[in-house]
Parts: C-alpha cells; structure tokens; sequence
C-alpha cells in the first residue's frame, strides 16, 4: 500500500483523538458552546472520511466510498466554518438562520449522494488507493448539474468561514492587543483551514506536472494529517480562557 494509505489511517486517528478532546471540552464547558459541538463534529466527520479511506484501500465498498466523498468533498468545511461563525456573531438570528440553511444541506446532499448511481466498474486503484481517490475518483460518479454546484458551494461557504473568520479575528485581537492567545489560536485555524485546499492545488499541479506525479496524493493526504492538527491546536488556543486580559504591549509602554 502507499504512504498516502498510511496517511490517511493516521489522519483518522488523529481526528478521532481531537474529536473526543474537543466534545468533552464542550460537555465540561455547558451546552451553550455551539462552536465546540460543530467544531468536534467536523473532526469526527474529518476521521469518518480517513477510516473510509482505509476500508476502500482493502477494495470496493459502496457505502465507504459514498461517505467518504459526503464527508471530504461537501459537509466538513461547512461544519467547521459554521463553528467559527457561532464564535464570532452574536447575532441570534444570523446563527439560526445559517444553522438551518447548513443543516438541510447536510442532509440534503446525504440523501442525494446516497441515491447516486455509481460506476464500480471504474473503481481500479492498484496499489496507492490515495493516488485514486485523489486524482482519477470522479470517473465512479455520474455527471449532474449537483455535483457541479454543490461541491464549490459548501467548500466556497465553510472555507471562507472557517479561514476568514480566523484572519479576521487574529487581526482584530491583535489590534486590541488583548488575547495573544486568540491572536495566535486563529492564525492556526487559517493556516490548518488553507493547508489541505493548498494540497488539492498541488494535485492538480501534479496532473500536468509528470515530476510532481508521484508526489501529488503523498503531499494532499500530508496536507490533510497536518491541517487537521493545526485546526485543533488553533481551537484550543482560540477558545482558552485567561484569567486576565494580557495586553500585547510591552512592559515599558504598559507603564508609561
């Protein structure tokens, strides 16, 4: 099997650990910490898809291959995304709203992948069932007017979410200069949220680029065990409570 397989299983079973440590941070901290429920159910989703990539290294299976496309490539960026928006707006309705619009779609496009007809026949991964589903996995699923919009339509939305919200936040701690600890959190969150969307652009790379070949699905599933890792070393920092606003500037000027 490829490194990229042995990627993937890590990936897994990072997420999992992450997973539990942030829904128990959620069920110690109260019900009202909406962004770590969703954030703790995009990363049990994020090691949903590792696990389903590490059953169809071992050959076909129709429901792993269907939510391994359901979680990767539509509800996890939303997930997390709407995590970071429950974190950042105050407004009730907006969160309301956005939660209802993100729920149907999660649903929605589970029920639809799952009436999908797919192509098995073109399922053929030979040894590296990562450079597979990275580059050659579209041929199992039928074309439609869905997959062409849904996809970039989920991804666009938690994206911009999950990675803005960050880049927004830290800059607005930072000029505050109060919480380094969020300021830093977030940086993570959008390096870890931009990372493995970086790794997909790199396989594209490698579609056209025969040096890059080899390497295309190694450096996505790298990207991927990475962004995960930093989302939740972002998180972590993120939502930490200081027992006191710790100004950014230094001593001399807190002092004049």
């Amino acid at each position: 099997m490829g490194i990229s397989f042995y990627l993937g299983v890590a990936t897994a079973v990072v997420s999992a650990v992450l997973a539990f440590l942030v829904l128990q941070r959620y069920v110690r901290k109260g019900w009202d910490k909406t962004h770590l429920l969703l954030w703790g159910i995009g990363l049990v989703l994020w090691a949903l898809a590792g696990v389903c990539e590490a059953i169809l290294a071992f050959g076909w299976s129709d429901p792993a291959f269907r939510l391994w496309y359901w979680t990767g490539a539509l509800v996890i960026p939303p997930i997390l995304g709407q995590g970071t928006l429950h974190l950042l707006v105050r407004r009730r309705e907006v969160r309301l709203v956005t939660d209802v619009l993100i729920g149907v779609l999660v649903v929605a496009s589970l029920v639809w992948m799952f009436s999908l007809s797919l192509n098995a026949a073109a399922f053929n991964p030979g040894d590296d069932v990562g450079a597979f589903l990275t580059e050659r996995y579209r041929e199992i699923l039928p074309q439609s007017a869905v997959r062409r919009v849904l996809p970039p339509f989920m991804n666009g939305y938690g994206t911009v979410l999950l990675v803005g919200g960050a880049i927004y936040s830290a800059i607005l701690f930072f000029r505050k200069q109060i919480m380094p600890n969020r300021v830093v959190g977030n940086v993570f969150i959008a390096i870890g949220g931009i990372i493995p969307a970086f790794g997909g652009s790199l396989v594209k790379l490698a579609e056209t680029t025969p040096e890059l070949t080899a390497f295309g699905s190694t450096l996505k599933f790298a990207g991927i065990l990475l962004g995960v890792v930093l989302l939740f070393i972002g998180f972590q920092l993120a939502v930490r409570e200081a027992p006191m606003a710790v100004q950014l500037k230094p001593a001399a000027q807190r002092g004049a």
